[in-house]
């Protein structure tokens, strides 16, 4: 089973056609699948399908979900024109089981399942679980859960906007989404699954992949400081305005994303229409300094990421669409873990550098290579697949799996949103040769601008923050000096990435889990979760270990309001725990002397 949800009914999948798009007043949820198209070039007649979209949305019930397949250079398009009647609310993606080879950008391993409804509220759907992946070659659990297993259900976590757990032949075989999103809007007021497939009505043009949009003038950009290199603490719009045109050979932005975060010299909760229309300005530049044939890249979440696109069209021709799986902190039943890169050119693309050199640094081949999917990073479990010769390494696509946040406090400096090394290291990999330019708008603490240096690349960093400014000053000291910026160190950053209230350091006389495992019994002994009164009631632990060692009260509680996963040591115990499971749904569907039904 490669999901299991909170109910036990299906929508009922009816085939609503092939050709045409026809709605109807019911509260139905409808699956449309379009082709995959590899580039802008070979989508026909974008105008009219987008058109014909939506009309079909706008004439869907008010409670009505419409779910749509298709490739992410469509899905940006389409999204970019979406009608004021449609409400976007996930972008997921969804693995391939054949990456797509293409010349110009990255073998594409992912497709877009994008979710809109006709309501404005919340997504309604049900609470839906993946079960857990399991490494290979010790056949334990692809994450190394540790002390934290009684925190965890025991089938798995929280479905996330990015499904790795499984694959789909996109030409062939998609029955997978079918049946994950017959389950998955199995709620009222919804009976039926309608799936419309138009692969064969929009049938994509075979031709060449990119046109060119515009001539630019060519200049040379000349000085970028006395080493060719350069960080400028100001207004970025201000400093582009003054590189040349056709200067730059990358330029990579994390721009504030407008989602309440706390940045120094910015305000991160702009009304949206000025936030975008700042957008479009450093965006407009980035198009103009960018060198004919070379790469923008742009990161964001994926709703932002289409806004930008809307912008970026007009004026650069689509090149991929990267998807990282850097999960977030779980705000909803769907967890968000999908991060966009959106990759663009001037005009027709050149080859990706990383590809095509034949010559790679050690830094270089550690980014261009990924470990294989589902391979656990405990220490012991690595050793042994060096002793066995086990090649547990591939090439990257466009899916991302293997890069996570910051999350530890010994890897971050006193920024909010500080990427990973790693990150930055495989984007200047791929996009750029020794030698070359990048260029960052929003430099913050210096991630990009300290990774091109290290890899022998040309940098100019602009940020407008003097704090942050000076913070990337400083660790180019330190690497000047010999001294890895991206060391652990013991200090505890100031800045927070999460609105999560951050702990003191103290002495725990009593460790959490015991506290969690203490309250998960109280709460079988009560019938319910307990509330702060009935910890004090039963007086078995001061009441001060409850406030002074969690965030709240729910992390107090939370072990009580899942099942733990101590039983799933590997995959033996856990296939025979899932056995165990349908055992008893048999059971109780069909009583004692009927089990073998």
């Amino acid at each position: 089973m490669a999901h299991l949800s909170e109910t036990n009914i299906k929508l009922q999948l009816v085939n609503a056609g092939e050709s045409t798009l026809q709605s109807s007043s019911e509260n139905d949820v409808w699956f449309i699948k379009l082709p995959y198209y590899i580039s802008e070039s070979n989508i026909p007649n974008i105008v009219n399908i987008t058109k014909e979209l939506n009309s079909f949305i706008e004439n869907t019930s008010k409670n009505s979900t419409v779910a749509i397949l298709t490739s992410p250079v469509f899905a940006a398009h389409f999204l970019s024109e979406l009608t004021p009647l449609g409400h976007l609310k996930l972008w997921i993606g969804v693995k391939l089981s054949n990456p797509i080879k293409t010349d110009y950008s990255l073998n594409q391993h992912h497709a877009a399942l994008i979710i809109i409804t006709r309501y404005s509220k919340t997504l309604q759907h049900t609470k839906t679980r993946i079960g857990y992946t399991f490494c290979p070659n010790c056949d334990k659990t692809t994450k190394d859960y540790g002390g934290k297993k009684h925190l965890y259900n025991d089938y798995g976590t929280l479905m996330s906007d990015v499904w790795r757990d499984v694959e789909i032949d996109y030409n062939n075989n998609i029955e997978i989404i079918k049946e994950r999103l017959q389950d998955l809007f199995a709620i009222k007021p919804y009976k039926y699954l309608k799936f419309i497939d138009l692969t064969k009505k929009y049938s994509p043009i075979i031709q060449d992949i990119f046109i060119a949009k515009s001539n630019f003038e060519i200049n040379d950009f000349e000085y970028l400081g006395n080493n060719n290199s350069l960080i400028i603490n100001q207004d970025c719009l201000e400093v582009l305005k003054k590189i040349p045109s056709n200067s730059i050979d990358f330029c990579f932005a994390d721009p504030p994303y407008n989602v309440n975060k706390k940045y120094e010299s910015w305000d991160d909760d702009r009304d949206i229409i000025e936030y975008f229309n700042w957008c479009d300005k450093w965006i407009s530049e980035l198009a103009r300094i960018i060198k004919p044939g070379k790469t923008v890249a742009i990161l964001n979440i994926p709703q932002w990421v289409v806004r930008h696109f809307k912008h970026l069209k007009n004026i650069l021709s689509f090149q991929d669409w990267i998807l990282w799986e850097g999960l977030s902190l779980p705000v909803r039943m769907i967890m968000p873990a999908h991060y966009s890169i959106i990759c663009c050119t001037k005009g027709k693309a050149e080859s990706i550098p990383g590809l095509t050199r034949n010559n790679h640094s050690v830094d270089e081949l550690d980014s261009l290579t990924t470990i294989k999917e589902f391979y656990c990073n405990r220490a012991s479990c690595i050793n042994k697949r060096k002793i066995d010769f086990v090649n547990d390494k591939e090439s990257i696509t466009n899916l991302w799996w293997d890069i996570h946040r910051l999350k530890h406090n010994s890897r971050r400096v006193d920024h909010p949103t500080q990427l990973p090394p790693m990150f930055m290291n495989r984007l200047i990999s791929l996009f750029t040769n020794e030698g070359d330019i990048v260029l960052d708008p929003f430099n913050g603490s210096g991630t990009t601008s300290l990774c091109a240096a290290k890899m022998n690349r040309k940098y100019f960093g602009i940020e407008l923050s003097e704090k942050y400014y000076k913070l990337s000053l400083e660790r180019h000291a330190e690497l000047e000096n010999g001294i890895d910026p991206f060391r652990k160190q013991d200090t505890t950053p100031k800045a927070k990435n999460s609105y999560v209230q951050r702990l003191t350091k103290q002495k725990y006389e009593v460790d959490k889990k015991t506290l969690q495992l203490y309250i998960k019994d109280l709460s079988i002994k009560l019938g319910k979760i307990p509330a702060r009164e009935d910890v004090v009631k039963f007086n078995s632990y001061p009441i001060e270990y409850f406030d002074n060692y969690f965030i709240n009260w729910g992390e107090v509680t939370a072990a009580a309001r899942t099942t733990g996963m101590e039983n799933v040591e590997n995959k033996k115990d856990y296939k025979l725990q899932q056995q165990l499971r349908l055992f008893e749904e048999k059971k109780n569907k069909y009583g004692n002397l009927n089990i073998d039904k």
